[in-house]
């Protein structure tokens, strides 16, 4: 819905963290991955048709041996396991692109400058492939998802508005 999305300003502070956390990533050497070498490419756009995932990923980092390394920036203390959903979506975007099996990504925190590893195992591919099915039935039905259980995330989320006419 990119005509009627609502921009937040966590959403805003988020992206120039983002924009930020680029700048100092393009200095730094790839120890962090174990990698003596390889290249880096920002903001890379993945499409798969036959998963019906689009996405732009913050940082892949290709090994020099071939093996990609999917990089998602996150604007937030801890990791949750939307965050590594979301990261083995990127994976399975670039096996799809690329015809290469990914597996493990990586979530960097910013706030807290740490990259935490993320296994991309045969259940987070399988929720993956679940939440977009998920997702589908809901646009193809027009329902909304269920209220999340943590009420507080509602002050700064982007649907608010759609939700409150619904619940």
């Amino acid at each position: 819905m990119p005509d009627v999305r609502p921009r937040t300003y966590l959403m805003d502070a988020g992206e120039e963290a983002h924009e930020q956390e680029r700048a100092r990533a393009k200095r730094r050497t790839l120890w962090q991955y174990g990698l003596p070498a390889g290249e880096r490419q920002f903001n890379v756009r993945l499409t798969s048709e036959a998963l019906g995932l689009v996405g732009v990923l913050d940082e892949l980092v290709t090994a020099p041996n071939g093996v990609y390394h999917p990089v998602d920036y996150k604007f937030s203390q801890r990791t949750t396991e939307s965050f590594a959903l979301q990261i083995a979506a990127y994976a399975l975007l670039i096996e799809a692109t690329f015809n290469v099996v990914v597996p493990q990504g990586y979530l960097y925190l910013i706030g807290e400058r740490r990259l935490v590893t993320v296994g991309i195992t045969p259940d987070l591919r399988v929720q993956v492939v679940e939440a977009v099915q998920a997702v589908r039935q809901m646009v193809e039905r027009e329902t909304m998802p269920p209220p999340t259980r943590q009420r507080a995330r509602c002050r700064a989320c982007e649907w608010r508005r759609f939700c409150n006419d619904v619940n």
